[in-house]
C-alpha cells in the first residue's frame, strides 16, 4: 500500500529482509498511527528489505527499502513515498514515475492505493495484489472463488488474508443485478368469491365471427372456477366485469379482485365500478406477471384446450371464442388435484352432471321452427357448445 504520510516502510514478510539492524530494540521503538496514538512493540526488526515492483509494461524492478520495519501483525505492507520518484494520486489514474522514466500504475481499492509487486520463487514469479485488484483482473469473479484460485494456479498471491463476508463491489452490483421474486405462494381464499383473479388476453390474431378480438377471464381463487367473456375492444372491460358480477350474484358478492396494472384495469370507470360494488382492488407490480400467476396460468390451460378442440374438429379459427367458452365450461367440471373435487362443486355446492356433454365439433341436428308440411323437421349443424 502506498502511503504519502508514512515515515518508514513496513514489511510483514521476514523473507524480504536481506539484513537487519542488530541494535534495534523493539521495546523502545514506538509507531504513531494515523489517529495519533502511539504503540510500542509492534515493530520487531528494522533493516533493508528487497521487493520487486511490476511496471506498466510487465517488467520487474528490484527495489531496496532501507530502514524498513518488520511488523508481522500489520494488515498491509506500507510503501513510504520515496525520494527521486514522482507519485500522482488521481482517481482512476494514479501512478508513480521513477528517475529512469519507469512508470508504475497504482491500483485503487476502498480509498487505498496499492503498487503491484511480484514475489520471487524457485521456479516462477508470483504477482501479488490485494483481493479487490485480483477480483477486477479476473473479470469480477466472486471473491471466494478468487481466493481459492491461488491454490490451483501459478503466479498468483493475494494480500490481506481471508475474504470479508460483507465484501461489496459497485461494478458487480450494476453488472450482475437480477430481479428476484418470492416463491412462497399466497394464502388461498377460504370461501368462494373472497378473491377473484382477472386478466385480459388479446388482440387475437383472428377476429371471431361476432367481431371479438379480446377475452377477459375471471378465476375464483378458492374453487378455481373460471368464467370467460369476450370483448371487441379493451374499452369493453367495464361492461364485461359488470356482466360477470351479475352472473355470480346468486352465489354471493365479490370481496376482492386482483389484476395487473393494465390501463383497462386502472381506468376511472373500472375503479368507479369496484368502488360502487365495495370491492377491493389488488394489482401486481409492474413487470411482475407472476404476482397475477393464477390468471396467467389459467390462460395457458384455456389456450391449450381451445387449440386442441379446434385442431380435432377442423373448424376455422374464427370460432376461437366458442372453443374457449367450451374449454372454460369443461375445465370447471374437471378433477382438481388440489381440492380432490371439481371447481363447479366447490363453487356451487352441487356435483356437476356430465351425462349430456357432447364432443366439440360433432354433427348435430336442430329442430326447424319454420317449415312446410312436407319439409324436413330439422337441419344439420356442427356442435360448438
Amino acid at each position: 500500500m502506498v502511503d504519502a504520510g508514512a515515515t518508514s516502510h513496513i514489511v510483514s514478510d521476514i523473507k524480504a529482509f536481506k539484513n537487519v539492524d542488530s541494535s534495534f530494540q523493539p521495546e523502545t521503538h514506538s509507531v504513531e498511527l494515523a489517529d495519533g496514538t502511539k504503540c510500542s512493540g509492534m515493530a520487531q526488526q528494522r533493516g533493508t528489505a528487497v521487493i520487486y515492483l511490476l511496471d506498466d509494461t510487465g517488467r520487474r524492478h528490484r527495489a531496496q527499502l532501507r530502514d524498513a520495519l518488520y511488523m508481522p501483525s500489520y494488515p498491509h505492507d506500507i510503501f513510504s513515498v520515496a525520494r527521486g520518484a514522482t507519485i500522482t494520486f488521481k482517481r482512476g489514474n494514479s501512478h508513480m514515475v521513477t528517475r529512469d522514466g519507469s512508470r508504475f500504475d497504482i491500483h485503487e481499492s476502498g480509498n487505498l492505493y496499492y503498487l503491484p509487486t511480484v514475489v520471487e520463487s524457485v521456479d516462477h514469479c508470483k504477482v501479488c495484489h490485494d483481493l479487490q485488484t485480483w477480483h477486477e483482473i479476473l473479470g469480477h469473479c466472486n471473491y471466494e472463488d478468487v481466493q481459492k484460485l491461488q491454490c490451483v494456479v501459478r503466479g498468483m498471491e493475494i494480500k490481506g488474508g481471508m475474504v470479508r463476508q460483507n465484501q461489496l463491489c459497485e461494478v458487480c452490483t450494476k453488472g450482475k443485478f437480477t430481479q428476484t421474486r418470492s416463491r412462497e405462494p399466497d394464502r388461498k381464499a377460504e370461501k368462494p368469491l373472497e378473491l377473484i383473479h382477472t386478466d385480459l388476453a388479446g388482440p387475437m390474431p383472428t377476429q371471431s365471427k361476432e367481431g371479438y378480438r379480446y377475452a377477459q377471464s375471471f378465476t375464483d381463487d378458492y374453487s378455481g372456477t373460471m368464467l370467460v367473456y369476450f370483448l371487441k375492444s379493451k374499452a369493453d372491460t367495464v361492461q364485461a366485469t359488470e356482466k360477470f358480477l351479475a352472473d355470480i350474484a346468486p352465489y354471493g358478492e365479490v370481496k376482492c379482485i386482483r389484476s395487473d396494472n393494465g390501463t383497462e384495469f386502472m381506468s376511472r370507470d373500472f375503479q368507479t365500478l369496484l368502488t360502487q360494488r365495495k370491492i377491493r382492488h389488488e394489482t401486481s407490480a409492474p413487470y411482475s406477471p407472476h404476482q397475477n400467476g393464477t390468471a396467467e396460468r389459467g390462460w395457458r390451460t384455456l389456450y391449450d384446450m381451445s387449440r386442441c378442440l379446434l385442431i380435432e374438429s377442423k373448424l376455422p379459427d374464427k370460432l376461437w371464442n366458442y372453443a374457449m367458452q367450451t374449454s372454460a365450461y369443461v375445465q370447471n367440471r374437471c378433477y382438481c388435484r388440489r381440492t380432490k373435487k371439481t371447481p363447479y362443486e366447490l363453487f356451487t355446492g352441487r356435483k356437476p352432471d356430465v351425462s349430456k356433454m357432447q364432443k366439440f365439433g360433432s354433427i348435430c341436428f336442430a329442430y326447424k321452427q319454420e317449415k312446410g308440411k312436407f319439409d324436413s323437421r330439422c337441419e344439420q349443424g356442427v356442435f360448438i357448445g
